[in-house]
């Protein structure tokens, strides 16, 4: 072929997909983002499976290497890569780094405004919003929101085979179709996938994503055997992994530990040490919802404050040298350092206020915050005494003009 840019990243490309199945991730990683720099001086359309710096994003997920996929992806549609058949794409699975960078809020926004500007998408590309959708619906812990996104996306899988770049939406239906108890309407789709990663001897790179899956179904379905069989396969997998290894290491010690607390057993200091390592390779609502769960299940009142204090970290990013212990008991509950005073909020009650004015309930907000309902509720019940709120409705205006000073009216 002449030695055309296009030529050249379709080299690229070509050898990239070849060695994240049979060779290795990290040279396929940055062959894909070479194939994406090429084409950025010559962003026009071309007929091309995917683009490569989808490619390059996917693979980079995999890794678990976040901010690289979110790089290749801005410098995509900051050029226009691939043009307008493309930026649908990119910006889905920029929405979905977003999510799994464990901002729940923003990732949902991102969505909203691509579907909304889109119109109808494509198969490939109404997968990966419908996968989303029920990804950001699971994280929120809303049934009802769960549920109108399964029915979106069983109608999405069944327009899509499942391929390699599938496994991250399939993943999360899988998780879903469990937590419905509609697991055997999604078997033949895993079946597919297991049936491909077979035939490609199982590459590490995109087999851990099923595996993590099928683990967390497991867990939802109370089948200790099928967890056990995923968390070794994932063992394996990490034995194996080559530029994985990290990522699917995180995974694997993370799955001993999940297991570890369906069987009813709290080991802190290695739940700790697994959900950080799952926060560092870009599974950051994970990890902390590991923590999170194990600090409920604890019976040590020590080990659940510094897994609560886990958790929390995880979520708002790196982990300050000394967690602030969280009283779970409303009646022996202080208040933070800190705490604002008459007529202010305090840092954990202006979280509580911004997820009560989201409209979710008191045990919404609480697996959302690592706390109790009846925390929330003494949360509530806090800021409506100090403010002097006389309904309800007084006490949602009294905390959106406190929450977002743009709801504030004119007058004394």
């Amino acid at each position: 072929r002449p030695p055309t840019l296009l030529a050249g990243a379709e080299e690229l490309m070509a050898r990239g997909v070849l060695d994240s199945v049979g060779g290795s991730p990290t040279a396929a990683l940055s062959q894909l983002a070479r194939a994406a720099g090429l084409l950025e001086s010559s962003p026009r359309a071309a007929l091309l499976p995917d683009t490569p710096a989808a490619l390059a994003a996917l693979v980079a997920v995999h890794c678990g290497e976040l901010e690289v996929a979110r790089s290749v992806l801005d410098r995509a549609l900051a050029v226009d890569l691939g043009g307008s058949a493309a930026r649908i794409r990119h910006r889905l699975l920029a929405a979905w780094i977003t999510m799994q960078a464990g901002a729940i809020g923003p990732a949902r926004v991102a969505l909203t405004d691509v579907v909304a500007g889109a119109g109808r998408l494509e198969p490939r590309d109404e997968l990966l919003a419908a996968g989303l959708d029920v990804a950001l619906a699971r994280r929120a812990a809303d049934l009802p929101l769960l549920t109108a996104a399964w029915a979106r996306a069983r109608e999405a899988i069944v327009h899509h085979p499942v391929d390699l770049y599938a496994l991250q939406p399939l993943g999360e239906l899988v998780v879903a179709a469990a937590r419905l108890r509609e697991r055997s309407w999604v078997q033949p789709h895993l079946a597919e996938a297991q049936a491909l990663l077979g035939r490609l001897d199982d590459p590490p790179l995109w087999a851990a994503t099923v595996h993590w899956a099928g683990l967390h179904a497991s867990l939802i379905s109370e089948d200790a055997a099928e967890g056990d069989r995923h968390a070794a396969a994932l063992e394996r997998a990490a034995d194996t992994g080559g530029g994985t290894t990290r990522y699917v290491t995180a995974m694997a010690v993370a799955a001993r530990r999940w297991l570890e607390l369906a069987a009813g057993t709290v080991d802190a200091a290695a739940v700790e040490v697994a959900a950080r390592g799952l926060h560092a390779v870009g599974l950051t609502w994970e990890g902390g919802r590991l923590a999170g769960q194990a600090a409920v299940r604890t019976h040590d009142r020590r080990d659940m404050l510094a897994l609560l204090g886990c958790a929390r970290a995880l979520q708002s990013g790196p982990a300050p040298a000394a967690a602030t212990p969280v009283s779970l008991d409303p009646a022996t509950a202080a208040a933070p350092p800190g705490d604002a005073a008459d007529g202010a909020l305090s840092d954990r009650e202006r979280e509580v206020a911004e997820l009560v004015l989201e409209g979710l309930t008191y045990r919404q907000i609480g697996e959302r915050l690592f706390i109790s309902a009846k925390t929330v509720e003494y949360h509530v019940a806090r800021m409506r005494q100090r403010l002097g709120s006389g309904s309800r409705s007084e006490l949602f205006a009294q905390l959106r003009s406190l929450v977002d000073p743009s709801h504030r009216t004119s007058g004394p």
